[in-house]
């Protein structure tokens, strides 16, 4: 499953934005992978890329998403039984579109950890307290503002963080108290982070977890 999942999320997703866009202010291009984390803790995932050569059967795709999904929810990583549903996909002979949807920000984290190949030391979302993981570091910059925090005040806040080491856009439907200083944030609030895959970036954002 762990062979199938890498194929799925880095190879054929890619998110459709016509219409209700389940990723808010996110915009999509070929490569881009994208996070809207909704205020209570629901986490939408979308990614989005061509294929390299040609690709006709939608159905045995959509199939084996289907069986990883509930391969998922079934597993030990899965907080409840619906807790990663598939919200759109559609694919052609050029692209496939996906959205995942997850009721928790744990079991987004434990889905990329656990089926999609993302390393504990280099992606993790939820609570700062929680994180024993991933390193923080750097500086950080709070959001449309020349006002500074560093690593250590991070720490000590009681507030959430992503960390990631490949690039996302991100939006958080709820306050981004501080980014790292490799993010760039638009004027829609959505955080590009840090292009340089392997390069860790950090986004700290408030909001209800419980």
């Amino acid at each position: 499953m762990r062979k199938l999942a890498l194929g799925i999320v880095a190879v054929v997703m890619m998110v459709g934005l016509v219409g209700c866009n389940p990723l808010g202010d996110i915009e999509l291009n070929a490569g881009d992978n994208g996070i809207y984390i909704e205020d209570d803790g629901a986490v939408s995932y979308g990614s989005c890329e061509k294929f390299d050569k040609k690709y006709d059967n939608e159905d045995q795709l959509e199939q084996q998403i289907d069986t990883e999904v509930a391969d998922f929810n079934k597993s030990k990583y899965s907080s409840v039984d619906d807790a990663c549903s598939v919200e759109q996909f559609k694919a052609n002979s050029k692209e496939a579109r996906l959205v995942l949807d997850f009721v928790t920000t744990y079991d987004f984290k434990n889905y990329m950890n656990n089926y999609a190949g993302f390393e504990p030391e280099g992606f993790y979302v939820g609570p700062i307290s929680d994180n024993d993981k991933c390193e923080i570091k750097g500086t950080f910059k709070k959001p449309h503002s020349k006002e500074t925090a560093t690593a250590k005040d991070i720490k000590k806040m009681k507030d959430c963080i992503l960390v990631t080491y490949t690039p996302f856009k991100v939006q958080v439907n709820g306050d981004i108290k501080y980014i790292s200083d490799n993010c760039k944030i638009d004027d829609d609030d959505v955080v590009s982070t840090s292009p340089n895959k392997g390069d860790l970036s950090y986004i700290v954002y408030d909001i209800d977890e419980e």
